[in-house]
């Protein structure tokens, strides 16, 4: 079980999300490369806390190549340098997709195991707040040694299938990805690995545990680490400190 620091912390802006408040937060590798035809992966970590009203997430990426040209709400972000959180607080029976593209372009979907279920509304999807160090305009396929970051807030709301008023206490399921189908060199990473036998990410059977904490914890010193780590670690040492195949289903 991963345990997730509570954060008092009043989210007006994706701007109150300082460094000074992720750096309270430890960080985990998403490094499992689950199917051997996509063996490529880039370096990959996220951090996670929970506030009195948003879930807060912050990605930190290195790659060789990068692309950000969807930025409409829910289009198909996992074709460009796409990060995803995948989230159920019912034992996996249902669960939230959220997608980002490396400018913050977001995707939600709302889905009943083990179909991938319709996207949730606009009007829900614009309260998602995010900042990227790339920033928010699009580009094409840029490729070199790249690194990259993405802030997100998510506010409970984003819930909308549940009443979600905190979550101090909450025991999820829960599993975080890295893909990019339509790069020169598609991945399809995960924190916990995907047992299906090709690129699939709506696969709640692979979720790990988390805790949500009621206070915050030296998570630096006591952090479990997931699957696969050890290896991920080393080569997160050069990440900067500043700020076609095809799956299954979306």
């Amino acid at each position: 079980m991963i345990r997730i620091p509570y954060i008092n912390l009043y989210v007006n802006s994706i701007y109150d999300v300082t460094p000074q408040v992720l750096a309270q937060v430890a960080s985990h590798p998403i490094a499992c490369a689950s199917w051997k035809d996509f063996p490529y992966t880039p370096a990959v970590e996220v951090k996670m806390a929970h506030t009195p009203s948003h879930l807060l997430l912050h990605y930190r990426v290195r790659e060789k190549s990068i692309r950000a040209r969807f930025t409409q709400p829910n289009s198909e972000v996992w074709n460009d340098s796409c990060v995803e959180f995948f989230i159920s607080f019912d034992g996996r029976k249902t669960y939230y997709n959220f997608e980002f593209s490396c400018i913050g372009t977001p995707l939600l979907r709302y889905n009943t195991a083990p179909h991938a279920g319709p996207l949730a509304p606009l009007a829900c999807v614009d309260n998602i707040l995010s900042m990227s160090s790339l920033g928010s305009v699009p580009f094409e396929v840029k490729n070199g040694d790249l690194a990259w970051q993405l802030t997100v807030a998510i506010p409970y709301s984003c819930f909308f299938a549940h009443s979600v008023a905190s979550l101090k206490g909450e025991v999820v399921h829960a599993n975080f990805y890295k893909c990019g189908d339509e790069l020169a060199e598609p991945h399809f990473l995960s924190m916990f690995p995907v047992s299906a036998p090709q690129p699939d990410f709506h696969c709640p059977e692979s979720f790990g545990e988390f805790l949500f904490n009621s206070q915050m914890d030296n998570l630096h010193e006591n952090a479990e680490t997931p699957y696969g780590a050890a290896d991920h670690n080393r080569r997160l040492d050069k990440l900067p400190k500043s700020t076609n195949a095809s799956r299954v289903a979306i």
